[in-house]
């Protein structure tokens, strides 16, 4: 009787095995057809072309060296998936597991090796402090980065690294000075059209580096920025007709046309006397930054040339405020003129990248660049610094307040006399980027133009990113610097702007 009963939960065990083993090989055996293209204009990025018998959801899993894996979960399910794969290392065999749940809640996985190629030999290595990591802001930075060459020759590189230095993400073309996220997670870059040496297209391309559309064609150009309205208009940074870098276009999102334009030859002073100055001499007010503030429907342009911030009704086109220093302004300009109140106030100079704050009212970022720091009593290049700092405007008053600042304390070793930006990050740290620091060959810190020979001087370039808290003072949390280590050449590595974003949207 026990040798019956032995027999029989045996053969229950045998069968449940069986059993398991069975679902483990169907599981294991899925039918899945997996095809993997890694892309030409974004190298390290892939598009996985998937085919599964049943209705599948997939989730991905992009291993990181530094326990820092890239997951993501696409919500639909289908039998057909094309998925875009981000942020593979370059000259890796990089690991991506994917994860496939059926509709009836079945689960299984495929893991892939993808091998990338190395990055182009004229890639720097970037130094990377991690001062305190558990303060960084998630994502990756986002860089307009450039090379030069000894002759001074310009490569862009539009790059994407990760908080230990890491490239994740590149780009193979020439990108102009503009690189946005939209809200759709592509990019927006400028570009020009192939053969036409005219860089007045906006173009949107997905993370693989693929042309999705022309969203707009500038005829007067586009000069060094756009701000993406939440209605998907654009508003560019252009040319006033018949003028040089002072006007604005509105964009409409669907049909690409102007709809509407600023001219700021009738909105500001062109004969006020330019400073810091350029060897172009038409060159009164050079917009190089603009930022649209819904709360109020209007926007801050940055004019370097006349180191002034200004403030725009976008309906009416009338100006609602100057933020600059006092001087040489007409009297009809002067009650426009916000009034510096508290002991610690500066003005800038020369500045970029103004951003104005996502929630506080009245508060601005902007990036003081700090040219010569006066009409008549300059600083001298090596007494002198950049900045991020923060403004706060009560257009009641007319009053501004110095409420923030980081850069003053590192001197000359960040000064950067041309580009250069600083943003907010979502966990409330500022991302701050000293992107064209100039120095002669020997180490001294340099201003870009020789005035006397009407030409840009010799200059060794290099860049520094830091991620830096709210804090009075404020803290230093990530470090990044990018430079070339030979001494004695003048390549060198500039980043026009570093902004912070997540590979996925």
């Amino acid at each position: 009787m026990g040798s019956m009963k032995r027999k029989l939960v045996f053969s229950a065990l045998v069968v449940l095995i069986v059993l398991a083993v069975s679902f483990g090989l169907v599981r294991l055996f899925e039918p899945v057809h997996i095809t993997v293209r890694v892309q030409e204009k974004s190298p390290l990025s892939a598009l996985v072309s998937i085919q599964t018998k049943n209705l599948t959801q997939v989730s991905i899993r992009v291993a990181g060296k530094h326990n820092n894996d890239i997951e993501v979960r696409f919500p639909n399910f289908a039998r057909d998936h094309e998925i875009p794969i981000l942020g593979l290392y370059p000259d890796f065999n990089n690991t991506v597991e994917l994860v496939f749940t059926t509709d009836e809640g079945v689960t299984f996985s495929r893991q892939l090796r993808i091998k990338t190629k190395p990055l182009p030999p004229m890639y720097p290595r970037f130094s990377v402090e991690r001062l305190e990591p558990d303060q960084i802001s998630p994502g990756m930075i986002f860089l307009q980065l450039g090379h030069y060459d000894e002759a001074g020759s310009f490569t862009s590189l539009p790059t994407a690294i990760d908080d230990y230095g890491q490239v994740r993400w590149y780009y193979i073309g020439e990108i102009g000075h503009v690189m946005k996220r939209l809200p759709n997670g592509n990019l927006l870059i400028q570009g020009s059209r192939q053969g036409s040496t005219q860089d007045n297209l906006l173009l949107e391309i997905d993370m693989l580096g693929r042309t999705v559309a022309i969203r707009a064609e500038v005829q007067t150009g586009i000069h060094h920025d756009v701000s993406i309205m939440p209605n998907g208009n654009l508003l560019v940074l252009s040319t006033a007709p018949n003028s040089f870098e002072d006007g604005v276009v509105e964009v409409d999102a669907k049909s690409g046309e102007v709809v509407q334009w600023w001219d700021f030859r009738t909105i500001l002073d062109p004969s006020r006397p330019p400073q810091p100055r350029n060897l172009e001499k038409r060159d009164w007010l050079h917009l190089n930054g603009i930022d649209y503030d819904p709360l109020g429907d209007t926007f801050v342009v940055s004019g370097r040339d006349q180191s002034a911030v200004a403030k725009i009704d976008r309906k009416s086109g009338k100006l609602v405020w100057i933020l600059g220093n006092h001087e040489f302004w007409p009297e009809s300009l002067e009650p426009y003129l916000l009034k510096p109140v508290g002991e610690t106030f500066e003005w800038q100079w020369g500045q970029h990248a103004p951003m104005v704050h996502p929630e506080i009212s009245g508060r601005l970022l902007v990036y003081d660049n700090g040219n010569e720091r006066s009409y008549d009593s300059p600083v001298t290049v090596g007494d002198n610094y950049s900045r991020a700092v923060e403004f706060q405007i009560d257009e009641r008053s007319m009053q501004v307040r110095q409420v923030w600042q980081f850069g003053k304390e590192n001197g000359s070793e960040t000064f950067t006399p041309f580009i250069g930006d600083a943003n907010y990050l979502p966990n409330g740290n500022r991302l701050v980027c000293f992107g064209g620091i100039t120095r002669s060959l020997d180490g001294q810190p340099m201003e870009i133009f020789d005035f006397a020979a009407g030409k840009i001087n010799r200059m060794k370039i290099s860049a520094q990113i830091v991620e830096v808290t709210a804090d009075s003072p404020a803290r230093e949390v990530l470090r990044i610097s990018i430079a070339d280590s030979n001494s004695s050449s003048y390549r060198g590595y500039r980043s026009y702007q570093a902004e912070k974003y997540p590979l996925y949207y």
